[in-house]
């Protein structure tokens, strides 16, 4: 019998936004890509990555992309692990407009839609998976790339409170907020924003260390 009727796929589908993405590190330096390799050296199998990363994509984009895109339904229901990274470019846009007006209320509507959208997300993900087996969704907390300025670290608090909130069952919420304070000449790009290889190194090896491979460490590979 040929081995792809003995041996199961083995599927991690990666969607959000530019972290997904890996926007700051070359393609095989990204999170998911670091992420994949530390599974299959730890489990010794072969994994497939589906990334639907978009980069600039809020949590309602993603939450979009979800609901409608009929690659990403179809990746789900084939994947063991999902991984979620959302809500940095939600902030940002806040951000901006507070910095025009001091308008605090654009913080609080930006932080409420994102527990919204998430909430929702993760809703279409269980949707999708009914019925498919067991699986994990690996959801990711910000950090802050501008520890200088106390409202950041305020609100990303905020932003990373709220994501805790959904960490149960399925679902593991991975923090790695602390990784990256007062280390971001270490972690981060060029661009003073998204991580470098070494920040992807990073929040990989958490994800692995508080989430490690959900299904695909629990099942047998054949």
């Amino acid at each position: 019998m040929e081995a792809g009727f003995m041996e199961r796929e083995w599927v991690v589908l990666a969607i959000g936004d530019s972290l997904t993405a890996g926007v700051g590190a070359p393609p095989e330096q990204s999170f998911v890509q670091q992420y994949i390799r530390l599974a299959e050296t730890s489990l010794g199998r072969t994994i497939l990555a589906e990334n639907a990363g978009r980069s600039g994509a809020t949590s309602g984009d993603i939450l979009q992309l979800v609901r409608t895109d009929p690659a990403i339904k179809a990746a789900a229901e084939r994947s063991a692990v999902i991984t979620l990274t959302a809500g940095g470019n939600d902030l940002i846009q806040a951000a901006k407009r507070f910095y025009f007006d001091s308008d605090p209320r654009h913080l609080m509507t930006a932080l409420k839609q994102y527990q919204r959208n998430v909430a929702h997300i993760l809703e279409t993900i269980h949707a999708v998976k009914a019925g498919s087996g067991p699986y994990a969704v690996v959801a990711l907390g910000l950090y802050n790339p501008l520890p200088e300025f106390e409202e950041a670290a305020f609100w990303v608090g905020k932003f990373n409170e709220h994501l805790r909130s959904f960490n149960s069952g399925s679902v593991r919420v991975v923090d790695v907020y602390d990784d990256f304070l007062g280390r971001e000449d270490d972690y981060l790009s060029d661009d003073r924003f998204h991580p470098n290889g070494e920040g992807y190194r990073i929040i990989a090896e958490r994800v692995a260390s508080v989430a490690g491979y959900g299904p695909i460490a629990e099942e047998p590979g054949a």
